[in-house]
């Protein structure tokens, strides 16, 4: 498989890509930026792909735990090659397997951005690089059940979304999940949000849902605004503008 090596973080971090398949790019960044970690975190990336949203933690916090996991072989296999180029000090690892295969892992953190387009709802490539990456293979119903088995008590998920569909997952993560927070994402600022970061916690005293005021990606002129640009080449957290 052909694959090229890109920068990313301002070339802090490289990552291998297959030229014909899916090349993430700024959804992954930004909502790894999202992740507040601490020492000895253990976090579990679902759907790692070629590794980019463990490789951006792992460059911010540096005494962490990170495991990928990855069903796509071709993917996983980039992965192992970019971590051999990405010398972090926290302890990452890549697995080969199917989320549905994961039971009872007991981390602190989950995040994914996996393929959230529905079966015979979207059009099926002849590439299944391009597939694997982009139609769900787990429906949302089990994908969130299967998000709350592998979280410890305290756990918090983070994950990004279409915003079409956000009230299916909202009504999901409603059902095991105690604190709610939503932030809409939109391209320009008079564009309606496509997406979402959603950030999720398993347990509180009380439940607690909020929706902030949208993310806003690019000025008018098609530059990035400037907290996303510091996020996209410095690797920074994520602040609102």
């Amino acid at each position: 498989m052909e694959a090229s090596i890109d920068n990313f973080l301002g070339g802090r971090i490289k990552i291998y890509q297959p030229i014909r398949g899916y090349r993430a790019g700024i959804d992954a960044v930004l909502l790894a930026s999202f992740i507040n970690a601490y020492d000895n975190c253990k976090i579990l990336d679902v759907g790692s792909g070629t590794g980019l949203i463990t490789f951006c933690i792992a460059y911010r916090y540096k005494k962490i735990c990170i495991t990928g996991i990855e069903k796509n072989k071709n993917y996983y296999n980039l992965s192992l090659k970019s971590l051999k180029v990405n010398k972090f000090k926290s302890k990452i690892r890549f697995v080969n397997n199917d989320f549905s295969k994961i039971k009872n892992f007991n981390c602190d953190i989950i995040v994914s951005n996996p393929p959230w387009f529905e079966k015979n709802k979207t059009f099926v490539s002849p590439n299944n690089l391009l597939n694997d990456a982009k139609i769900e293979s787990l429906d949302l119903n089990m994908w969130i059940k299967k998000v709350f088995q592998n979280l410890n008590c305290e756990g918090e998920y983070y994950t990004i979304f279409p915003y079409n569909r956000l009230n299916s997952l909202l009504k999901l993560v409603n059902k095991y999940f105690k604190i709610v927070k939503v932030y809409p994402i939109s391209s320009f600022s008079d564009k309606s949000p496509d997406k979402a970061i959603v950030y999720a916690k398993r347990s509180a005293k009380k439940y607690s849902f909020n929706e902030f005021e949208r993310i806003i990606i690019h000025k008018n002129d098609r530059s990035f605004m400037d907290n996303i640009n510091d996020v996209l080449t410095k690797g920074i957290a994520f602040t609102l503008a």
